[in-house]
C-alpha cells in the first residue's frame, strides 16, 4: 500500500509539471503500474520479481518509442549523436545492475539480489522514459 501511495504521489508530481507526451505516457503507464503493484503486495518472492520484470519491460518498449519520435524530428547530424548517447545508456544501464546484483548479492544473499537488481533495473529504465519524454516535448514546443 505504502508503495503505491508513494508512486502516485510521484505521479501526481510529474503529471503537474510535464509536457504533453510525458504525461500520455505517465497516464498510459498508471495502469501497468497498479498491475505490478499486486504483484508487490503479494509478498511471494516470484511473483514481486515478475512484476518488476514486467513493469520494466513496459517502460521499455515506451521508452523506445519516444526514442524513435525523438529520431524522427532531429537533424541526421543529432541522430548519430543521439544514437550513439542512447548505446552509452544501455551499456551503462548494465553495468550499473550488474554491479547493484552483486553488491545485493554479497549483502543479502542471492535470493535476494534478483529482486533488488530487478527494481534498480527498473528504476532506471523509467527514468530515462521519462527523461527522453521530456526531450520529446522539448522538440515540439
Amino acid at each position: 500500500m505504502r508503495k503505491l501511495l508513494i508512486v502516485g504521489l510521484l505521479l501526481l508530481g510529474t503529471i503537474a509539471f510535464a509536457g504533453k507526451y510525458e504525461n500520455e505516457l505517465t497516464e498510459r503507464m498508471k495502469a501497468v503500474e497498479e498491475k505490478a503493484q499486486v504483484g508487490w503486495d503479494s509478498g511471494v518472492r516470484a511473483d514481486m520479481i515478475n512484476a518488476s520484470l514486467d513493469l520494466d519491460t513496459e517502460w521499455e518498449k515506451e521508452m523506445n518509442k519516444v526514442y524513435d519520435l525523438i529520431l524522427k524530428k532531429l537533424p541526421a547530424k543529432e541522430k548519430v549523436k543521439f544514437k550513439v548517447e542512447q548505446q552509452k545508456w544501455i551499456k551503462d544501464r548494465e553495468t550499473k545492475v550488474q554491479k547493484a546484483y552483486d553488491k545485493y548479492e554479497a549483502e543479502e544473499g542471492p535470493r535476494m539480489a534478483g529482486e533488488l537488481a530487478a527494481n534498480d533495473r527498473l528504476s532506471i529504465t523509467k527514468d530515462r522514459a521519462l527523461q527522453l519524454a521530456k526531450k520529446y516535448d522539448k522538440l515540439n514546443k
